[in-house]
């Protein structure tokens, strides 16, 4: 009777230790996985504002009266989007954190007012996932130095 209470105990101890193996696993693997998200939509955002940037500088560069429509893909977590003055941000929730992926183009950004951008991309102060069609326009600066970007939602 001793052995066999000696080899239960033996299987027990070996069954603990193999759960607390398998749960330390489970928890490494779960801290990865959130890593791996939160990297994930850093890089959706960098390729949004990329992608946006881009648009911009070429109807900067090639004047009125250019324009192009663009899809952008906005990511989940978003907080904030800025279009304004030169200035291309996305406010992203990483975490506990918000982070700022911002880029500089080369001309003036307009995207305010009831069809414009910002508006489109987060309507009420809420910036929902998804896929927006933007339309990339340029117009005369009011200061006649050159050509601004407009930016506004497409209706098509």
């Amino acid at each position: 009777m001793k052995n066999k209470a000696q080899s239960s105990l033996e299987y027990m101890v070996m069954l603990a230790l193999s759960l607390i193996i398998f749960a330390a696993i489970i928890t490494f693997s779960m801290t990865m996985l959130g890593g791996v998200r939160s990297q994930l939509a850093s890089d959706s955002a960098y390729k949004a504002v990329e992608e946006i940037k881009e648009s911009a500088d070429f109807i900067y560069v090639h004047g009125d009266p250019s324009k192009i429509r663009r899809t952008v893909r906005i990511p989940a977590n978003v907080e904030n989007v800025t279009l304004s003055g030169d200035l291309i941000m996305i406010s992203i929730s990483v975490g506990q954190t918000i982070t700022d992926i911002y880029d500089i183009s080369k001309g003036n950004i307009t995207a305010e007012g009831e069809d414009g951008a910002v508006n489109y991309l987060c309507s009420d102060g809420i910036c929902r996932e998804g896929n927006y069609p933007l339309n990339f326009q340029s117009i005369p600066s009011a200061d006649s130095t050159g050509y601004n970007v407009n930016i506004t939602r497409d209706t098509t």
